[in-house]
């Protein structure tokens, strides 16, 4: 009788252990590509930057950057009397990322702006999405990455973004 209990019990626990194996291969998060057409452009009269920086770490909502152990990824856009910041924090490791919804969520993209007519209101990154792969390095060429990004903005505990963030865009290393 007690055979049987422990092949029994063997049994299931190897079953839900493929499963939740076969489940793991099925979820990989950074099985994708980013294609390299139609890379967004930076909106008409305004300047725009797009820059990341090595082992850095964001501190606080105006968004000091520091040495840390993140790379930090952001996109300055500034004209028509506003300007925005969207960073993006990712793992030092790999040469692909992916920043979740939840991540979103978490902190791990953080949104400032600047306005004279937003009327004082503090909007955050909300929701969306964070793709990035590193592009191989050419003798001609310096290290960048490509980062494919949707972020919805809003108000400070909503749950709908009253705008969205969307780029494609090459990003390269910050001068220190």
């Amino acid at each position: 009788m007690m055979k049987n209990a422990f092949k029994t019990t063997a049994f299931t626990l190897l079953i839900i252990s493929v499963l939740m194996a076969c489940k793991k291969k099925a979820d990989a998060p950074l099985d994708f590509t980013i294609d390299e057409q139609n890379l967004t452009e930076c909106p008409q009269g305004a300047n725009c930057s797009f820059l990341y920086a090595d082992n850095a770490a964001m501190i606080g909502n105006n968004l000091t950057l520091t040495k840390g152990q993140y790379r930090i990824f952001w996109v300055r856009s500034q004209g028509d009397g506003r300007t925005y910041w969207l960073y993006m924090q990712a793992p030092m490791l790999g040469d692909k990322f992916l920043l979740s919804d939840a991540d979103v969520k978490a902190g791990k993209v953080k949104y400032v702006s600047y306005c004279a007519a937003c009327y004082g209101i503090d909007y955050k990154a909300i929701g969306g999405t964070v793709k990035g792969i590193k592009i191989a390095k050419t003798d001609s060429s310096p290290e960048k990455w490509l980062i494919e990004a949707r972020v919805g903005i809003g108000a400070e505990g909503a749950t709908e973004p009253v705008s969205t963030v969307v780029l494609k865009q090459y990003y390269l290393a910050a001068v220190e």
